[in-house]
């Protein structure tokens, strides 16, 4: 009886090694085959849906992330440049912002503060409040990618490895009044070939937005992300949208971007426009 609980008890202290992941076969395609998934986004013209937003912020020290509760929300987009994002508090659903753009300026409401915030969507000083950082078209740039544009050339393919998964990575270079500068990185994962990820670069090098994208899946008229992660180093936040009921390609009205200031609630202009040459970043 003794023998058979010391057995009992010694077996319950033998660990078993987690077998690694069986990797996934990879997929090898071409920059041709590669650009033309690319390419199909372009087809995307508006977009509709009630999403799930989640904003981490970087402490003014830059040693700690700051996340906000999980919100609903609304997104609105009308190519090219037109924006609306919403967010509201869970089952109360009262408005926590209200944030819309054209393209050059933004304003943004928020109800619990009692503010009306407006300025240009370019900062040459992101501001130290990580929350005033956050524009329209970062979110815009991200959400709705783009096929190869007209200032960019196609620079090379190459082939890498993150976090044990393998990509495809399209180079995209354009011409500024420096020269051809890197403007953009897709990855594409070898398994689905879908994108997984957008690096963008301002005309110094340094990437501005670095969007990851996961769970893609059937839409009409292309396949889309369901998870979209925008990581603006630079500006120390980094926003997740995850859609719950995505339409894309609908009649989006215009008014559906007018967003007034309520009543006795004074304007602040917040940011300051980029003026200094060759500090611009990418639109």
């Amino acid at each position: 009886m003794i023998a058979s609980l010391v057995l009992a008890n010694a077996a319950c202290l033998v660990r078993t090694e987690k077998p690694p992941p069986v990797p996934l076969a990879t997929r090898t395609a071409g920059l041709e085959e590669l650009t033309s998934k690319l390419d199909s986004l372009s087809g995307i013209e508006s977009l509709r849906s009630r999403v799930h937003l989640q904003l981490s912020v970087l402490t003014k020290d830059r040693q700690r992330i700051k996340a906000y509760p999980e919100s609903d929300g609304l997104v609105l987009i009308d190519r090219p440049s037109a924006i609306r994002v919403r967010a509201a508090f869970p089952v109360v659903g009262s408005t926590v912002f209200d944030i819309t753009s054209d393209g050059t300026t933004f304003s943004v409401y928020l109800p619990t503060k009692n503010r009306y915030l407006v300025g240009l969507n370019e900062l040459s000083k992101p501001s130290e409040k990580r929350e005033e950082n956050v524009r329209p078209q970062h979110i815009l740039e991200a959400l709705v990618i783009d096929g190869q544009r007209e200032d960019e050339k196609l620079a090379l393919l190459a082939n890498t490895s993150y976090d044990l998964k393998a990509y495809h990575v399209v180079h995209l270079v354009r011409k500024t009044k420096f020269g051809f500068r890197l403007g953009r990185k897709i990855w594409f994962d070898r398994v689905e070939l879908d994108i997984a990820r957008q690096q963008i670069y301002d005309i110094h090098g340094d990437i501005v937005t670095d969007a990851w994208y996961r769970e893609w899946a059937p839409s009409d008229p292309v396949r889309y992300p369901t998870v979209v992660e925008i990581n603006r180093p630079a500006d120390g936040y980094v926003l997740t949208v995850r859609f719950l009921r995505l339409r894309l390609n609908v009649d989006v009205p215009k008014d559906g971007f007018e967003l007034k200031p309520p009543e006795g609630v004074k304007i602040e202009q917040i940011g300051e426009s980029d003026e200094e040459e060759g500090s611009e970043r990418d639109p």
